[in-house]
């Protein structure tokens, strides 16, 4: 999604950690009945934005394909 992370600002950077947070934390809910903290621990969630950051999904897929992958 971000390709040219030089040019992003820091509160456009946090404005997309929320949206990432959120969106997780969302497919957490649906699929559990629990949101991402429930199984993840703050270090973990922004190892998988950083992640996210470098790669070519869309948020929804990405978020998606993990919580699949790691319930």
């Amino acid at each position: 999604m971000v390709t040219q992370m030089k040019s992003i600002d820091n509160n456009e950077i946090n404005m997309i950690r929320a949206i990432f947070i959120e969106t997780l934390s969302g497919e957490f809910l649906l699929k559990t009945g629990f949101g991402a903290y429930a199984y993840l621990v703050p270090t973990d969630i922004n190892h998988l934005f950083k992640e996210y950051l470098h790669q070519s999904q869309t948020l929804k897929i990405f978020s998606k394909s993990y919580v699949r992958n790691h319930i």
